[in-house]
């Protein structure tokens, strides 16, 4: 079997896969955007000399944008991180065929190289070489050009491995997230020594001027990256995914206690296992890890409360949206939303299991309200010992969240008709429903119309944190609703993941 076999088959598969005109609108979506954007960062590239001279005279533009080449990477592999999936063709298929695997991890590699995630900013750096080339610096453009085609290709090979860092080990990646942001503050900020600008213009501009230490630094650093890509493409390719990390004697122990309390409360043990034992599931873990984690270097921020009543509309939404709505809901937002959908692999045995709807539900519920305590208590000991008024904006919406949108989201996740594939290690998984969001939709925008309708704090938070309140002390009867509700679906949930399935 030949390579050029091999990729007409990976352009068959593409176009053969269910649900093809979804993937062709997407395909067209993505085709138009990069084209808008390709097309803005060509003007840029041709007006960036006319900038740096107004800006910075007698400055080299290319020492200039060889100076946010770092951040930039750091910025652009943060983003594919949270939006790109996977690394590539699963090539597990392949292993039996009359290829070497040599052949195969080295026609991947390439490959990631040649996608539109790449393509876009190489229309900025071309328009740049150019014009540094008409200009009479043609060796410079050049080394611009590899340099900038390295940063690339750096950060496509990092992106994968930083997912199945996050996916393996997701609080240990919000803690190194939250000392390295701190570190780099305090090395630019409080010390004043150096900057991510400062570093880039000494290895990249470096490279660009042509000296040997930056050079070897860069290239250095990029075939670590490519063999640490090669690795992760050969980890995938093991046909035995099974082995997982087991979980500490203790936490078995915890946990099995736990479970030992009732059906709602071994639903809920069951949902966290699921979340921990997957990557996909423990990537919702990492995303709603950061939010609480952000809140908390919020502390440290002067704010006053008084402050929201001069606030424009504009003002409010982002002051109280952050902190309050998406910090303390966050569990819910990111995992409730695709609740049942994440089973939806094995919904004939989850739902042949001899467990009532009741007890199912009221497990669901259970797990999402511990998740937003969770999410509250995080950055509650912070807020608290700084006296921070942000506390009245954290605690009103944890409020609102437990007793309002947790029990709404899992009504929505009840119309959820897809199943996801919880071996993904991707940020953006999810499926849409109408209904879903006819009835969670508008209960995001609540609090705002209590924010937005009086001047005097006490309505303004009271309103919505009373309100979540007295949802909570109802409970018992949003159980039932949530039950009936799931009982009328279930039917329709089971032949839409079938159909998604196949």
């Amino acid at each position: 079997m030949s390579l050029w076999t091999f990729l007409r088959q990976r352009l068959r598969a593409y176009r053969r896969v269910p649900f093809f005109g979804r993937r062709a609108l997407s395909l067209l979506l993505g085709g138009f955007l990069a084209l808008y954007l390709g097309g803005g960062l060509v003007l840029l590239g041709v007006v960036f000399d006319d900038l740096v001279r107004e800006v910075a005279p007698g400055a080299d533009p290319l020492l200039v944008a060889s100076r946010g080449l770092l951040p930039f990477a750091l910025a652009y592999a943060a983003v594919r991180v949270f939006v790109e999936s996977g690394v590539g063709a699963d090539l597990r298929p392949y292993l039996p065929l009359p290829l070497r695997r040599s052949a195969l991890v080295g026609v991947t590699t390439v490959l990631a190289l040649l996608s539109l995630w790449n393509a876009v900013p190489m229309a900025f750096v071309v328009t740049v070489c150019a014009e540094a080339a008409l200009g009479g610096a043609l060796g410079p453009a050049l080394r611009f050009g590899l340099v900038s085609t390295g940063v690339l290709a750096a950060v496509t090979y990092a992106v994968p491995m930083l997912r199945r860092a996050v996916s393996e080990r997701p609080f240990v990646a919000v803690g190194i997230v939250v000392v390295l942001g701190a570190a780099l503050e305090a090395v630019d900020v409080g010390a004043g020594l150096v900057s991510l600008l400062d570093v880039s213009g000494w290895l990249f501009g470096g490279a660009v001027q042509g000296r040997v230490l930056p050079v070897s630094g860069a290239v250095l650093g990029l075939v670590g990256l490519a063999g640490g890509y090669v690795r992760c493409l050969r980890r995938a390719m093991v046909v035995d995914r099974s082995q997982r990390r087991s979980a500490s004697g203790g936490s078995n122990e915890w946990l099995s206690r736990l479970a030992r309390r009732g059906p709602a409360w071994r639903e809920a043990v069951l949902e966290v296992r699921l979340v921990w034992r997957n990557p996909q599931t423990r990537m919702s873990v990492f995303t709603t890890s950061l939010l609480p984690v952000m809140v908390t270097a919020f502390a440290f921020i002067p704010f006053e409360l008084a402050d929201l009543r001069s606030m424009s509309g504009a003002q409010l939404f982002n002051a109280t949206l952050g902190p309050g709505l998406f910090a303390t809901g966050a569990a819910a937002i990111f995992h409730g939303q695709n609740l049942f959908s994440y089973e939806g692999g094995s919904i004939e045995a989850t739902m042949a299991r001899p467990v009532s709807s009741y007890a199912r539900v009221a497990g669901k519920l259970l797990f999402l309200e511990a998740g937003t305590l969770a999410c509250f208590f995080i950055p509650f000991p912070f807020l608290l010992a700084r006296q921070s008024p942000l506390l009245v904006v954290h605690s009103s919406f944890f409020l609102y969240n437990a007793g309002v949108l947790v029990p709404a989201i899992i009504a929505g996740a009840t119309f959820n008709r897809e199943a996801l594939t919880i071996d993904e290690r991707s940020f953006s998984q999810t499926n849409f429903s109408g209904g879903r969001t006819a009835i969670t939709f508008p209960l995001f925008g609540v609090p705002f119309l209590f924010l937005f309708s009086f001047d005097r704090l006490l309505f303004q938070f009271g309103g919505f944190a009373g309100l979540g309140l007295l949802s909570l002390l109802a409970m018992p009867l949003w159980l039932r609703g949530l039950t009936w509700l799931y009982e009328y679906n279930r039917h329709a949930m089971l032949r839409g993941f079938r159909a998604s399935r196949s």
